[in-house]
């Protein structure tokens, strides 16, 4: 999830869970895996949203705790989660937050969140250190999020959208609210922060969008690219940039069997370990 808690909350929580990506929360089977949620665990989940996966590994551990930077998401997860523990923190500062980075935790883990939390260069460090004094000694980091190329359609076309509006290509791309690395800059940034890397890799998983109302390619890119879309100064200009870039991508992502929409999401996973 975005943690820009100081800025706009563009997060809902309906539309994100249900009508968007709910996709998100399910498409989780290897990432879980490799966590491999056990009842002695005491897992800190950064960038847990609304909540859905972090309910569905809580009857598996000791203890969990969500953590995300949108107050919109951390209220839903309060009502629809109320026996876990959750709170709204800005994940880009995490290192400032001594009641979470007092290693208390033996896993740290994040879904569909660093590429967010991570895109202002200035503060990734804060977040992997935060991620590493939050482990106990021998604690592990575990993580899937976008890697390089993650959705490169879709954020091609919506900078393509701003353009036709106006919008300078650098002032465009500049917009983007996300870091997608390659699977050897995460790592450089993990070991940097302390960490023994103990695996990673990518994978394409290309993922069919819903077909909901206010969902879509069109809902995806109303929520996910709504950083971009600030940039215009009027609905109608919004409105004319996004039907710009759902008529391009409709050459790219209809699959022509079923008519379903696809969209090539890239996924990076890694382990960490800190050290005993």
């Amino acid at each position: 999830m975005a943690e820009q808690q100081k800025q706009k909350d563009i997060w809902s929580a309906e539309l994100y869970g249900e009508k968007v990506a709910p996709f998100v929360a399910t498409s989780t089977t290897k990432v879980l895996a490799w966590l491999d949620p056990k009842p002695t665990d005491e897992i800190l989940d950064i960038g847990s949203g609304e909540g859905p996966l972090t309910a569905c590994i809580a009857p598996h551990v000791k203890r969990i705790v969500g953590i995300d930077g949108s107050p919109n998401m951390i209220e839903h997860f309060k009502k629809a989660y109320p026996h876990i523990e959750s709170r709204v923190v800005d994940c880009r500062r995490l290192d400032q937050e001594p009641s979470l980075t007092n290693g208390s935790f033996n896993k740290v883990f994040s879904n569909a969140a660093l590429h967010w939390i991570l895109r202002d260069p200035e503060t990734r460090s804060n977040t992997m250190k935060g991620c590493f004094e939050a482990l106990k000694p021998g604690g592990l980091l575990v993580n899937e999020s976008g890697a390089l190329g993650n959705v490169a359609e879709v954020h091609s076309a919506i900078i393509s959208g701003l353009v036709t509006q106006g919008i300078p290509v650098t002032q465009a791309r500049n917009a983007s609210p996300w870091w997608f690395p390659s699977l050897q800059a995460m790592k450089d940034l993990v070991e940097g922060a302390g960490f023994t890397w103990v695996k990673g890799e990518v994978q394409l998983r290309q993922t069919t969008l819903t077909e909901n109302k206010n969902g879509g390619v069109e809902g995806w890119i109303r929520l996910f690219g709504e950083p971009f879309l600030e940039l215009l100064p009027t609905a109608q200009a919004r409105d004319a940039a996004v039907k710009h870039a759902v008529d391009v991508l409709e050459a790219v992502g209809r699959q022509q069997h079923d008519g379903s929409f696809t969209v090539n999401y890239i996924r990076l996973r890694f382990i960490a370990k800190k050290p005993e």
